[in-house]
């Protein structure tokens, strides 16, 4: 036989190869494939995480301040430093001011050039510690406290040109070159002013509220006064008023009140206030009476406040979590409880006799005992021991629960709601067979269905 005749022969006996690893990679890939579809074709069921919350029903509103204040005018022109510092109390018949009597500064406009000053420990003390107060209380929302940092310095500063003014006047023979002006009557100092220092319930307007040419004007130490221009705010008590100019909604919520509990925003101060309702001019206002932290606001025309009209604590949950679930209900004069096992449940009426049966009771009232449905079936026949009465389970009731996952399936859990509003509610901590602190909740409890596996 020839070399050719033998190759072909074993030709035609030839095996196919396989390749087990490509095998195995293309059925793991398929697998794979399978996955990534199912997993973007099933419904995905989100959850949240029970927390610890408050629900607040409030209405915020901007304040228009009234007091018992009024502007005292400069006795003559000149430069003026102050004896007090702004917001501190005067008594009557202390020194508030003094006026330097000369020529105002040649090519000044109205400040003297008072660079030279000496600062001390304590005033670059207070300048610090002014300063690393507002960059940590610092918010974006609350750009306005810009203003008041600006206007807190600005005092600082003028502090420290009334202090070397008249420590001047003290040390270096003046004669008679400064003016002293005096209390007429105790108050408190204010060195700002916007010329509605006058008004009153009278005076005020829908407009008011409205307003961007509002202007207030401080007045310093070292700048120059003509004569009866301001040289100082005086307010005689601590009695003040917020005017507020409410919607028909929040009217309706105020005029039957006599007193309010407001919050003072910028302080986040509560404070108790009189309510009382008035018009002008066919508008209806407001007023809330205080007395107490009038010093505090004393710079202040304008003021953000808040009234609180509900306030709730607890466990706070979104409303979409919210579901039903029926039990039955039975009445419950039939829960007994067995003296020597002291266990409670009640009494069924069988072919073979009485039997005792020990459901989960989930809620109970005076009048009815809620039992899962699954541990009770619809025309079992209850019996009281006492009286013989019979009674058949058939009526249920729906009760309002979430879907705890904790566990990895759903598990129907009561809850008590105490407060509603928006979005979320408030609910008991303390009811039993409901949820804690932390649970893992379905976020929608009607996508899901009890003993439903999550994950």
């Amino acid at each position: 036989m020839s070399r050719n005749q033998t190759d072909a022969g074993s030709g035609g006996k030839r095996h196919l190869k396989i390749n087990i690893g490509l095998i195995i990679f293309i059925f793991i890939f398929l697998y794979m494939v399978a996955i990534g579809i199912m997993y973007l074709t099933k419904d995905h069921i989100s959850f949240c995480e029970v927390q610890s919350g408050r629900i607040v029903d409030s209405d915020s509103y901007t304040g228009f301040i009234i007091r018992n204040e009024n502007l005292v005018g400069a006795v003559r022109s000149g430069y003026i430093s102050y004896f007090i510092n702004d917001g501190d109390r005067a008594a009557k018949n202390s020194n508030v001011c003094m006026i330097e009597r000369s020529q105002k500064d040649t090519g000044s406009d109205s400040t003297r050039d008072y660079t030279t000053y000496t600062f001390n420990d304590s005033d670059y003390s207070s300048i610090r510690e002014l300063v690393t107060t507002f960059k940590k209380n610092y918010s974006d929302n609350d750009y306005g406290d810009v203003y008041n940092l600006d206007y807190q310095l600005n005092s600082i500063v003028s502090q420290i040109v009334s202090r070397n003014n008249i420590n001047t006047m003290n040390t270096v023979s003046s004669g008679g070159n400064y003016d002293i002006m005096k209390a007429s009557e105790a108050g408190i100092i204010s060195y700002a002013y916007d010329r509605m220092e006058g008004y009153s319930m009278e005076d005020i307007t829908a407009d008011l509220f409205t307003s961007r040419d509002y202007e207030k004007v401080q007045l310093a130490a070292g700048t120059w006064v003509e004569s009866q221009s301001p040289a100082y705010k005086v307010i005689y008590d601590d009695n003040w008023q917020i005017m507020i100019y409410p919607t028909e909604e929040q009217l309706k919520k105020l005029k039957d009140l006599e007193k309010v509990d407001i919050v003072l925003t910028r302080d986040e101060l509560t404070i108790t206030a009189d309510v009382n309702v008035f018009e002008n001019d066919g508008k209806t206002f407001v007023s809330f009476g205080l007395s107490n932290y009038m010093i505090r606001y004393c710079n202040d025309r304008y003021i953000d406040i808040e009234i609180v009209w509900d306030s709730h604590e607890g466990l706070k949950i979104p409303k979409s979590a919210i579901t039903t679930k029926d039990f039955y209900m039975i009445p419950a004069e039939y829960l007994v409880t067995k003296d020597e096992t002291s266990e409670k449940g009640f009494w069924v009426d069988t072919d073979e006799g009485p039997e005792f049966i020990k459901p989960v009771i989930y809620s109970q009232n005076d009048d009815f005992c809620y039992v899962d449905c699954k541990d009770v079936s619809a025309g079992t026949v209850l019996r009281q021991s006492s009286s013989g009465e019979t009674y058949t389970v058939s009526s249920t009731a729906a009760l309002k629960g979430v879907y705890n996952i904790n566990k990895g399936y759903a598990m129907f859990r009561l809850i008590d709601v105490l407060y509603e509003y928006g979005d979320y509610c408030i609910i008991s901590n303390e009811t039993n067979y409901g949820v804690t602190l932390y649970d893992h909740i379905i976020l929608d409890g009607d996508s899901v269905s009890e003993n439903q596996i999550i994950y």
